[in-house]
């Protein structure tokens, strides 16, 4: 009967990845990202020594290219080296950003470094090194050429001497938006499968899609970019007979993304917008739990600093200053980017009773909102030819007629050429 054993599932390492489109002027900021793929990878062998894992699995794009850097192949070497020395085989499923026919420095890894097979699933028995009695059995397959558009996990089958399974596939499930469609299949492809734990790859945010085989994604150990904001990290995972007797998810990422949208609407001076935007800044260093951050923000409402604003070189001053304060604290964090989308404060009821064509705007838009046949009809007759994804089929059409009533207004008497 095996014991219990614990593991490691990581996947989209990236190992190398450029971090393009981010203003990293300050040289901190810079040597930062650059140095996070690789910073994340030696958390994750840190954790999987102090932890005593037994493996670690990585589900696919440990690097961030085929034609992978040489920097990037000698860290990863050095780390599995550290895990090899620590009695800790590692695992390896290809995926699209590492393929098996990718470019290669021929670099000589630890035999206890093994890549499932491409050109079926493989099943690898990982034995106690104590007792050499088996603790698991891994299945896993990797992608041989780049990206591909078969269903693999329908290759997936457990076999029924197995007391522990556990699959390693770099995959899309269920054709989650925002990610190309690669190895796709569902979770009725999985559960065919008889598996006790999927490790995926693929999708960089960490995911809980099923208890029940249990099935997570483990997502990027680094934010690869703003987008990709909140932790990152690995699972660690204990099981025993096919049970989960333990799961965490350990946070491994050197800086956290972080991306919020303030509403400045009421605030009447450069001043207070200075002041809440030191408080947003403050919040997003809340909550990277003493990591380094990088923040895009959005500023956005009706107010009367919207003209200074507009001003291109106020605005670019108190970006600067705000920057310039956020790196002196500790830790630093860094305001990538502020955009404006506030607009300036408009007196309907005023404009109303004006009697040229902002008036007239104002009136006939009222009388448009007011009057829920009038306002479908124009609504129709103005996205008659418009495709339906484009999404404004679905909303409500006064609340559009207003919106564009304000777009209008303030083009008009705002000077506003947004």
């Amino acid at each position: 009967m095996a014991r219990a054993f614990t593991f490691i599932h990581t996947a989209d390492l990236h190992l190398d990845a450029p971090f393009a489109g981010i203003d990293a002027a300050d040289p901190r900021v810079r040597e930062v990202l650059v140095d996070s793929t690789y910073a994340a990878l030696d958390r994750i062998v840190s954790v999987a020594v102090e932890r005593g894992v037994d493996f670690v699995l990585i589900a696919g794009d440990a690097y961030n290219s085929r034609d992978k850097s040489l920097r990037a192949q000698l860290r990863f070497k050095a780390a599995c080296e550290r895990l090899s020395s620590a009695g800790v085989p590692v695992f390896i499923a290809q995926g699209n950003h590492d393929p098996a026919d990718g470019w290669t420095a021929n670099l000589t890894f630890p035999q206890s470094v093994r890549y499932f097979a491409t050109d079926s699933v493989e099943r690898i028995e990982v034995l106690d090194p104590e007792s050499g009695e088996p603790l698991c059995a891994l299945y896993g397959r990797g992608y041989a050429t780049g990206p591909t558009k078969l269903n693999l996990a329908r290759g997936f089958k457990r076999e029924s001497a197995d007391e522990n399974a556990v699959a390693v596939l770099h995959a899309n499930v269920g054709g989650q938006e925002g990610y190309e469609s690669y190895a796709p299949c569902t979770m009725d492809d999985l559960r065919a499968a008889g598996m006790d734990y999927w490790a995926l790859g693929h999708i960089h945010k960490p995911s809980e899609l099923s208890d029940s085989p249990r099935v997570r994604y483990a997502g990027s150990p680094q934010g690869l970019n703003p987008k990709e904001d909140g932790p990152h990290g690995c699972w660690l995972v204990t099981m025993e007979r096919g049970a989960i007797l333990a799961e965490e998810f350990v946070e491994t990422s050197a800086v956290r993304w972080a991306r919020s949208t303030l509403d400045v609407s009421g605030l009447d001076s450069l001043e207070a917008v200075h002041t809440a935007i030191r408080e947003q800044c403050s919040l997003a260093r809340a909550g990277a739990d003493g990591r380094p951050s990088v923040l895009r923000l959005e500023l956005s409402g009706r107010t009367e600093v919207h003209a200074e604003l507009a001003r291109g070189a106020s605005f670019s001053e108190l970006v600067t200053e705000i920057r310039d304060e956020q790196m002196g604290e500790s830790p630093w964090l860094w305001v990538d980017r502020i955009r404006d989308t506030t607009r300036g404060v408009l007196d309907i009821e005023f404009l109303s009773g004006v009697e040229d064509f902002t008036g007239d705007l104002v009136r006939i838009a009222a009388e448009a909102i007011g009057d829920c046949e009038l306002s479908a009809a124009l609504l129709a007759e103005a996205l008659a030819g418009v495709d339906s994804a484009f999404g404004a089929r679905d909303r409500d059409a006064a609340s559009l007629i207003e919106q564009a009533r304000d777009v209008c207004l303030d083009r008009l008497i705002g000077g506003d050429d947004r």
